[in-house]
């Protein structure tokens, strides 16, 4: 699963969260607290004024602002799923693999999925649905009570 469609509009809320409307009329308040805490190039992004500035381009998949920073409608779908629950947040998939020391084809192994579709939620261009959520907390609970 991608990005379900494009952006249809894009509303910014102060200080650092978008309302975005995808064009299936699915909203979600998506915050970038974290990327503009963490990556240099969202600082520009901490003026809001520069951060009210975002708009839709690229026929609905991208969000840009004035200042040239752009974000992909398939990242910006993820982090709504993921910080509305409806989808795995990907540091905590990469964190259960680093910590039982799996590789992208034993993971795909321990989850009976494909190797592509570990690589993917490991890459963060593809949601990860809350069942896998659920398998990977029940493969620690039977690694640990085995």
């Amino acid at each position: 699963m991608t990005t379900p469609d494009r952006i249809q509009a894009v509303t910014p809320l102060a200080p650092d969260t978008l309302q975005i409307e995808f064009r299936s009329g699915k909203k979600y308040a998506v915050s970038l607290s974290v990327p503009m805490a963490s990556i240099a190039g969202f600082a520009a992004l901490h003026d809001t004024a520069e951060f009210n500035t975002a708009s839709v381009v690229d026929d609905g998949w991208t969000i840009e602002w004035n200042c040239g920073l752009s974000m992909a409608s398939e990242r910006l779908y993820q982090m709504a799923k993921e910080q509305a629950g409806e989808a795995v947040p990907q540091d905590e998939f990469r964190a259960w693999m680093q910590r039982n020391n799996l590789s992208l084809t034993t993971a795909a192994d321990a989850l009976y999925l494909s190797r592509r579709v570990i690589s993917q939620y490991s890459a963060g261009s593809r949601p990860i649905p809350k069942v896998i959520g659920l398998a990977i907390k029940g493969f620690e609970a039977e690694r640990h009570a085995g």
